[in-house]
């Protein structure tokens, strides 16, 4: 049964008034009520700045992209510009990438190596530790006064490394890496734990923006297997080889060859087939990574077990870490959104691959991964189009007062031994973005973490619901 609308007092919204009361009328996780607003209205975006961005563990780089001391790389917290750096003694660190002087950009490169980063206003220099080592006329100026130690770079409250992916956060009270991530280690660890090297991204970030909030393509990569056959059909008939019916698409079974969508994980999600090969049915001669796998099959059985080894290592898997961080081994894109305003983000995809793959292999995922998911990718532009739509029809008057569902599948959600987390059955179904939007709302209505809640299972997250 469906609540009836309720219209939000938008000029409450727009005055800058945004109180607990609205942010409950926001999103109902019972019934899978969402109110458009939130993909537009600029205090919700600046909100989820502080309260999202502001506190989650964010995805900065990957261990291969600063192998070497002096190595960094260029990115973004929320909106905030990151310098990541590798240190001399090879731990890492994370500084705003703005001079504590005059507030200039301090670095404009991507990436590369640098023994020390100098403003290009004022020429104030920092070494990679962040320490202010050089004042131009210091003497002169500062009559030898200023004390430097007080104007370094500003490092990030915690800094964390998961098998290869590098993480961090402003919030220095945040939980461990590890306790946010949670049970979703057991998923990250069929991609990043699969093969004793480890994985490594190739080729150079592929950076697209869009007309789209930021959420959107978060919630329809975690979930939406709704749209596959219908918003995709075109690519898939052009871009897949003869192994597509393998994936069995909207298969509700509960048997090894089923779909599932695995959600309740603090607000990470998993959408995941179980055949142990669909992750290479999207391309054009899967016939070299299906050699792969099977030559490494019993490996990673005894690495990750029989169920994951079996089921679903090859198997076409949406891993997604909250808020913005999304992977899809067999596919092999790795992807972070960027948010640039409620109507615009950054995109950034790369791919990734078992550094023990052959190079074939690896040159064939490469290819693929701009080919269906690149700039001009065949899939992204399907979604690019209608994310960029939903996005627009929620900025009119009347529109952005309307509700919007999630409420497909409302419950089937159960528990199975074999996989952590809420499970519903088949790749149909929209549990994880109800999950998503639920931990959402958590975050934006707690003062601090201690006001937020941890569910790891079907038990907990009932439990959570029902107090």
């Amino acid at each position: 049964m469906l609540l009836p609308e309720k219209t939000l007092e938008a000029h409450d919204v727009f005055a800058g008034k945004l109180t607990m009361d609205d942010l409950e009328t926001l999103i109902d996780f019972k019934t899978g009520r969402q109110k458009r607003i939130i993909y537009s209205d600029p205090d919700i975006y600046q909100l989820e700045m502080e309260k999202i961005f502001g506190r989650c563990w964010l995805f900065l780089a990957h261990d291969c992209q600063i192998g070497n001391p002096g190595d960094f790389i260029r990115t973004f917290m929320g909106e905030d510009e990151v310098l990541v750096v590798r240190q001399k003694d090879y731990s890492v660190k994370a500084f705003l990438n703005t001079c504590t002087h005059r507030g200039n950009r301090l670095c404009k490169a991507d990436h590369g190596n640098k023994k020390s980063f100098v403003c290009n206003y004022h020429g104030w220099g920092f070494g990679s530790d962040g320490k202010l080592n050089g004042v131009p006329l210091e003497a002169e100026a500062y009559y030898n006064k200023l004390d430097k130690s007080k104007y370094g770079l500003i490092e990030v409250a915690q800094l964390a490394c998961y098998k290869g992916l590098i993480f961090a956060t402003f919030d220095k009270s945040a939980p461990s890496l590890e306790d946010y991530l949670g049970e979703m280690k057991w998923y990250l660890d069929i991609w990043l734990d699969a093969m004793p090297e480890g994985t490594e991204l190739i080729g150079t970030a592929m950076k697209v923006e869009l007309p789209i909030n930021w959420k959107l393509p978060v919630e329809n990569v975690s979930g939406d297997g709704y749209h596959l056959g219908w918003a995709h059909a075109g690519a898939m008939t052009v871009s897949s080889s003869s192994k597509l019916t393998d994936m069995e698409v909207g298969n509700t079974s509960v048997d090894n060859s089923a779909a599932v969508s695995v959600a309740g994980l603090n607000g990470h999600a998993v959408l995941a087939a179980l055949d142990g090969k669909s992750g290479y049915a999207f391309y054009p001669d899967p016939e070299i990574a299906e050699n792969y796998l099977g030559k490494n099959r019993e490996n990673v059985i005894d690495r990750l077990g029989e169920y994951r080894g079996k089921n679903m290592w090859g198997s076409q898997i949406n891993l997604t870490v909250f808020p913005n961080l999304q992977m899809l081994p067999g596919l092999n894109w790795f992807r972070v959104y960027h948010p640039k305003g409620p109507g615009k983000l950054e995109m950034w995809t790369w791919a990734m691959v078992d550094k023990e793959m052959p190079e074939g292999l690896k040159s064939m995922i490469l290819n693929n991964v701009s080919r269906t998911f690149g700039p001009a990718g065949l899939f992204d532009n399907d979604d690019g189009d209608n994310l960029q739509a939903i996005t627009e029809q929620s900025r009119g008057w009347r529109t952005k007062q309307m509700d919007i569902y999630t409420n497909m599948a409302i419950g089937g959600e159960h528990s199975r031994k074999e996989l952590p987390g809420v499970v519903s059955n088949g790749l149909i179904c929209e549990q994880n973005q109800r999950y998503i939007y639920r931990r959402w709302q958590e975050m934006m209505r707690a003062n601090n973490w201690s006001g937020i809640p941890t569910y790891n299972s079907l038990e907990e997250a009932r439990a959570t619901e029902a107090g």
